[in-house]
């Protein structure tokens, strides 16, 4: 087949803004799924994989079935057999066309108990997939394909996927709410600032700010820092961590800059913060004894 398209077409992109991509590995290889612009749809049509992520782990999809990856979080993926995977990305499904909004079943997200888990492909999904086969096999990255390909797939969620099923697999894009404070929580221990907290949830800094406030009852940096506390006061009370490996994990300059933050805000050292609670746990299990 030619490629009628002209390179300099700018709709001719290498990658479509939203579309489709192959992806083979062998068995044992692995592969992340970034958390990034993009949501992403793992249409598996050959092999099995284990996936895991913040949601779910040492979960196993097999051949047949598609899973859902929210762009807030990290998916990684490991082949257990030779495996074949068409990706679709995008950033949000919107109005697949002017007579069924996607959003139109967003009002019943409440009754649903979600649970990342994969789905089965049924025949128009299949033969969607046949066909984006066939254009990547010919090297067709026009975005206007890729977009009517994408819109082609949600149609067929619409009618051919209960809502039940639809709103299970995309909950983290439906309850928005919920995608902000699981967005803040699963992103927040990989970040030191508010601004690099916002930036890796996709925000303006005022914008996550705002919405900060509303989902919290607190300012960002405020919220972080007694986030950082009880998670020192936890790993000082409850493990057996090092004092050094603490303070380079939260990157305090020197010991005298971990045990002043400590009598800051813990109100004692963290020596005797480890040595009090040594004593309670000893205590403890002495009066089990008894």
């Amino acid at each position: 087949m030619s490629n009628q398209c002209p390179a300099t077409c700018h709709s001719y992109t290498l990658e479509p803004e939203a579309g489709f991509s192959l992806i083979t590995l062998k068995e044992g290889e692995k592969m992340v799924v970034e958390s990034g612009d993009f949501n992403s749809l793992l249409f598996l049509t050959k092999g099995n994989f284990e996936i895991n992520s913040e949601e779910r782990h040492d979960y196993v999809v097999r051949e047949g079935h598609f899973v859902f990856c929210f762009r807030a979080f990290h998916y990684e993926i490991e082949a257990l057999t030779d495996i074949e995977i068409v990706k679709a990305h995008f950033i949000t499904p919107g109005a697949t066309c002017d007579m069924i909004p996607f959003n139109s079943i967003v009002g019943k997200i409440k009754k649903i108990s979600y649970k990342f888990t994969q789905v089965a492909m049924n025949e128009p999904i299949n033969l969607l997939l046949e066909s984006v086969k066939l254009y990547l096999g010919n090297s067709m990255k026009c975005n206007h394909l890729h977009r009517a390909k994408i819109q082609e797939m949600f149609i067929i969620f619409k009618f051919f996927y209960t809502q039940q099923i639809q709103l299970r697999t995309f909950y983290n894009l439906f309850d928005r709410n919920q995608s902000f404070v699981s967005l803040v929580r699963n992103n927040a221990p990989r970040v030191k600032t508010v601004e690099e907290l916002a930036d890796i949830c996709g925000f303006s800094v005022q914008h996550f700010n705002n919405m900060f406030k509303q989902e919290f009852g607190d300012t960002p940096y405020s919220w972080m820092q007694k986030q950082r506390i009880q998670e020192i006061e936890r790993l000082l009370v409850d493990t057996n961590v090092p004092l050094k490996s603490i303070i380079k994990m939260y990157s305090f300059t020197n010991h005298g800059h971990f045990a002043l933050f400590c009598r800051k805000y813990l109100h004692k050292t963290p020596l005797k913060i480890r040595k009090e609670a040594r004593a309670k746990r000893e205590g403890a299990a002495a009066q089990s004894e008894n």
